[in-house]
């Protein structure tokens, strides 16, 4: 009998995120290690030809033990482009305006990540000149889920502020 089965791109994606998640807890034999699924079946989870996907209960553990790993949450995060949307933390630090100023520094940050990828695709020099490939959206999207998150942080904050008003 033969594992290997033919997926649909979203399946086969969510089986990249999968094994970026993994890596971000530190490879197959430190998840082994951590919650007793076996080796070959994490491996499994992560082969974009074999039609078995992670249980809900690991991805949650391993999630939660990946918190600030690059990519994080990288099941939450796919699941939330698949319907359309971004994931977006509740807000992190205080809105006073020391809380506020931080978050606008890391929009900055954010808004150069995205700056940065959509310059390095249309440059004329790139690997398909001043045509953007699949790999280059890729990373612009991604710099963009992260600026809208953090912008989202910002809108709360301010929001929060307006609710203290009229209360």
């Amino acid at each position: 009998m033969s594992r290997s089965a033919t997926l649909s791109p979203d399946q086969q994606s969510l089986k990249a995120a999968f094994k970026a998640l993994a890596k971000a807890f530190g490879g197959q034999v430190a998840v082994e290690a951590e919650t007793g699924v076996r080796q070959q079946e994490i491996s499994d989870f992560g082969l974009p030809n074999v039609a078995r996907f992670a249980p809900i209960d690991l991805i949650d553990h391993l999630e939660d033990c990946t918190h600030g790993a690059a990519g994080w949450p990288h099941i939450t995060s796919w699941l939330c482009r698949r319907r359309g949307g971004v994931f977006v933390p509740l807000p992190q630090g205080s809105n006073d305006a020391d809380g506020m100023m931080r978050t606008v520094a890391e929009m900055a940050a954010e808004f150069g990540d995205v700056s940065r990828a959509v310059a390095d695709a249309v440059c004329p020099n790139g690997p398909d000149g001043e045509e953007v490939n699949p790999t280059e959206a890729r990373l612009a999207l991604d710099a963009l889920d992260d600026l809208d998150r953090v912008s989202a942080q910002l809108r709360l904050k301010l929001i929060e502020k307006l609710k203290g008003e009229t209360a």
